[in-house]
């Protein structure tokens, strides 16, 4: 299994948030696919996003953009999908923690 935190488009934000049943829409799922995706085709430093919720699966692509392939996952492929905000809040300070020069 693996397991990857996407950030969520405009397109799939009303879907997503109906299904993890979420007052608000979560800005970042967590997905995990029993068989990994890929991220070929995708810009450096670009971000993978969920960005339209289907009947049958869902379409990943960039954030932002249309320079990186769409993909379809099949909800056959989701092992579960789940709010993902918080991590990535907790990532991001991680990653600034990590960057910011000790004060001596």
């Amino acid at each position: 299994m693996q397991e990857y935190l996407l950030k969520v488009g405009e397109g799939a934000k009303a879907e997503l948030q109906k299904h993890l049943d979420m007052k608000l829409p979560p800005a970042y799922v967590r997905v995990a696919t029993l068989a990994p995706l890929s991220n070929w085709g995708f810009p450096a430093g670009s971000e993978g996003a969920v960005i339209k919720v289907l009947e049958r699966g869902i379409v990943t692509g960039q954030a932002g953009g249309d320079d990186a392939p769409h993909d379809f996952v099949p909800w056959a492929n989701i092992a579960y999908l789940s709010d993902g905000s918080k991590l990535a809040k907790e990532m991001a300070a991680d990653r600034a923690a990590a960057h910011t020069p000790p004060k001596i």
